[in-house]
């Protein structure tokens, strides 16, 4: 690797507590909390000693806080990064998701990267939030490794990035719950994806 390169290890967070199957991005719902060796299993394919880092939502940082306990750490230097958090869905949040998509296909859209919840933001401008801290802290962690513990849209923000400003293409990625994405930073605007979506076994 490049010695300025940054890797970026993107694990989404755990699933949520959401019977009603509702929409949700910056609602702060809480976790199923997996079992430890759930836990264990996905520590063990993540890179040893990283920089670690999760949005603002508290489901990232108690899926980090899993990862953590199965590693036998009690305390970490964790780095807190707001424009990583999930899409906001505005007017949509905490409703059906079911009642959303049947306005959604009532109306001819597909829920494509430009599409604006009412009161929300549409996923271009996601994508756009995640690149700019993606860079920003690639540059100032050029040569290390880390961590960040997100959301699948923030993930799939990284991956537009990746590809040179590509949202609409990076919404056809599957980030399932405690799966892991690799993107290295190289440097400038260039970008490497090693793998996307890998669940630990």
């Amino acid at each position: 690797m490049n010695a300025q390169a940054t890797e970026w290890w993107l694990v989404r967070h755990a699933p949520t507590i959401n019977p009603d199957k509702a929409v949700y991005g910056v609602l702060d719902f809480d976790i199923h909390m997996p079992p430890p060796e759930t836990f264990e299993a996905l520590s063990s394919i993540l890179p040893e000693n990283p920089v670690w880092m999760v949005s603002h939502l508290s489901r990232t940082r108690k899926t980090l806080d899993g990862i953590l306990a199965a590693r036998g750490h009690d305390t970490a230097k964790i780095h807190v990064e707001e424009r990583f958090g999930e899409q906001n869905f505005g007017d949509w949040e905490g409703r059906p998701s079911a009642d959303v998509w049947a306005e959604i296909r009532e109306a001819d859209k597909s829920w494509p990267a430009d599409i604006r919840p009412p009161g929300g933001e549409t996923f271009s401008e996601v994508a756009g939030r995640v690149q700019e801290a993606a860079l920003y802290w690639s540059e100032r962690l050029a040569g290390r490794t880390v961590v960040a513990v997100i959301h699948a849209g923030s993930i799939r923000g990284f991956l537009s990035a990746a590809m040179g400003g590509a949202p609409a293409e990076a919404l056809s990625y599957s980030v399932e719950t405690l799966s892991v994405t690799r993107c290295d930073h190289l440097g400038l605007e260039s970008w490497r994806v090693n793998f996307v979506n890998r669940l630990a076994r």
